[in-house]
C-alpha cells in the first residue's frame, strides 16, 4: 500500500523553487529586510531619545546636589562637590554620545524612507542642529574648576533731594547694597557652580521623550500620517494626542516638575542675597504663588537671574494650569456622542421648520406682490420684504445642521464607495462579456450559414 505524501508546511511552501524565483523577481525579500531594518532603527532612535532624557535629568539632579553641598558648607569647593561634579561630567559625555547615535538613527530612517538619498552623511545634513545640541547639552561646570564671581547689579542713581527713598542706598529687604560713584548697586557673589543652573536647557529633550514613550510611536504611525499629510513623528502631534485622551497624566507631572525644579534653581540664585531661601519650602511657596498669579509679595526674587528665571517659569506654569483647568472643567462640558446626536435632531427639526416658514413666506410675498402689481398699487414694501425672505432662504440653505462623522462612519462610507465602484466595474465587464458573447453567436450563425451555402 503506497504511503501518503507528507503535507508541506507553510515554510516549506515558501522555500519552493517557484516561490523563491518569484521573490527574486519582485525583490520581496529585499523589501522585507528594509522594513525590518526600518523597524529596528525606529526602535534604536526610541531607546536613544529616552536614554538621553534620563541621563539629562540625572545630570541636572547632580548639579543641584553640587550646589546644595556648597550652600550648606558656604564655600566654593568641597570633596563631596567634586565627586558630584565628576558624576555630572560622566553623564554629560554619555548624553553627547546618545545624541550623536540618535542623529545617526534618524539619518538612517530618512534614507530608508527615501526622504534623504542613500549614502548621505549625518554631518552633511544635520551638522548645524547637532552642533547646537552638543553645545546646549555639553555645558556644565567640570571638576577642578571652582571659585567665586562678584556680581554688581545697578539699581538706581542716588539723588540727595529725593523724597522717595532714593537719597540713600538701602534695600527695603535689607539686602547688601554698595555705592559706586553716584550709583546704588546690589552687591553679592556667585560661585562658578551657580552657573550650572543653565543646564536646565536640557529639559527640551522632554519633547522627544514624550514622543518616544507614546504608544503612537512607530513606523506604521509615520506611514499613516504621510497618507494624510500629517507629520506623525512631530513631538507636538504626540502632545496633542496625549492631551486629548489623558490630559491629567501629562499636565500634572509637568506642573510638579516645573514647580519643584523652579524652586530648587531659584533657591540657588537667591541665597547669596536672601539667606532665608536656604529653606527650600520658602522657594516652593514663592514659586506656587507666582505660577498661580496670586503674588502675596512676602517673598520676591531680587537678582536679575532670579527674576528672569521666575518670570519664565511663571509663564510656563500658568499655561500648564490653564491647560489643566480646560481639561477638567471644559472637558466635562463637552457633549457625548449620543448627546450630540440628540442635539442634532432637535436643531435639524427646528431648522426644517424655520426653512419651511421662510419658503412659505417667500411664496406668499411673491403672490401678494404680483397681485398688487396687477392692481397697479405700490409694491415697494412687498419688494423689500421679498428680498428679506430670499436672504433667509439662502441662509438656511447654507446653515444646515450637521455633525462630524466618526471614524467608523468614514470607513463605512469609504467601503460603500469602493463597493459601488466595484459593482459598476463588474457591471461594465458583464456588459462587455454579453456583447462579446452576442458577437460570437452571430459569427457562429454566419459561419453555419456560409457552410450551408457552400454545400449547396
Amino acid at each position: 500500500m503506497a504511503e501518503e505524501p507528507a503535507k508541506m508546511t507553510y515554510m516549506d511552501q515558501l522555500k519552493a523553487p517557484g516561490v523563491l524565483d518569484l521573490f527574486k523577481t519582485n525583490r520581496t525579500v529585499e523589501h522585507l529586510e528594509t522594513i525590518h531594518r526600518l523597524k529596528q532603527e525606529y526602535r534604536n532612535r526610541q531607546l536613544y531619545e529616552i536614554g538621553a532624557f534620563a541621563v539629562a535629568m540625572v545630570g541636572i539632579v547632580l548639579m543641584l546636589a553640587t550646589n546644595e553641598v556648597l550652600m550648606r558648607e558656604q564655600t566654593t569647593t568641597a570633596p563631596a562637590a567634586e565627586v558630584l561634579k565628576a558624576g555630572t561630567s560622566v553623564t554629560t559625555v554619555l548624553l553627547l554620545a546618545l545624541l550623536v547615535l540618535r542623529y545617526q538613527s534618524h539619518t538612517s530612517i530618512y534614507q530608508m524612507q527615501n526622504i534623504l538619498p542613500m549614502g548621505t552623511s549625518m554631518l552633511r545634513e544635520y551638522w548645524p542642529a547637532l552642533c547646537i545640541e552638543l553645545l546646549l547639552c555639553g555645558f556644565h561646570v567640570p571638576p577642578g574648576i571652582h571659585g567665586a564671581l562678584p556680581m554688581l547689579e545697578f539699581r538706581y542713581t542716588l539723588n540727595p533731594n529725593s523724597t522717595t527713598g532714593m537719597d540713600t542706598c538701602v534695600h527695603p529687604r535689607n539686602v547688601h547694597m554698595t555705592v559706586i560713584d553716584d550709583g546704588c548697586y546690589l552687591d553679592y557673589m556667585y560661585t562658578y557652580d551657580t552657573f550650572g543652573v543653565l543646564m536646565v536647557v536640557r529639559l527640551y529633550l522632554f519633547g522627544r521623550y514624550m514622543r518616544s514613550s507614546s504608544p503612537l510611536y512607530s513606523q506604521w504611525a509615520s506611514f499613516i500620517g504621510t497618507l494624510k499629510n500629517v507629520n506623525a513623528m512631530d513631538p507636538f502631534f504626540h502632545f496633542k494626542a496625549i492631551f486629548s485622551t489623558k490630559p491629567l497624566r501629562l499636565v500634572l507631572p509637568l506642573l510638579f516638575v516645573v514647580t519643584f525644579v523652579t524652586a530648587a534653581i531659584l533657591r540657588i540664585l537667591e541665597v547669596p542675597t536672601q539667606p532665608y531661601f536656604m529653606n527650600y519650602w520658602t522657594a516652593v511657596w514663592l514659586t506656587i504663588v507666582t505660577i498661580t498669579s496670586v503674588g502675596y509679595g512676602d517673598y520676591v526674587p531680587v537678582t536679575n537671574l532670579g527674576r528672569l528665571f521666575m518670570a519664565f517659569s511663571g509663564i510656563l506654569g500658568g499655561l500648564l494650569i490653564l491647560s489643566l483647568v480646560q481639561s477638567i472643567f471644559f472637558g466635562a462640558l463637552e457633549l457625548t456622542e449620543n448627546e450630540a446626536r440628540v442635539k442634532l435632531i432637535i436643531d435639524k427639526t427646528r431648522w426644517e421648520k424655520q426653512r419651511r416658514e421662510a419658503a412659505a413666506g417667500l411664496i406668499q410675498t411673491q403672490f401678494r406682490l404680483r397681485r398688487r402689481a396687477r392692481q397697479q398699487l405700490d409694491t415697494a414694501a412687498l419688494a423689500f420684504q421679498l428680498h428679506a425672505y430670499m436672504d433667509q432662504v439662502h441662509q438656511f440653505a447654507r446653515s444646515e445642521p450637521t455633525m462630524a462623522p466618526t471614524f467608523e462612519e468614514e470607513m463605512d462610507e469609504h467601503m460603500a464607495r469602493l463597493l459601488r465602484k466595484m459593482d459598476a466595474r463588474q457591471a461594465a465587464e458583464d456588459a462587455i462579456s454579453a456583447r462579446v458573447q452576442a458577437k460570437s453567436c452571430e459569427l457562429n450563425r454566419l459561419c453555419d450559414q456560409l457552410l450551408v451555402d457552400l454545400a449547396r
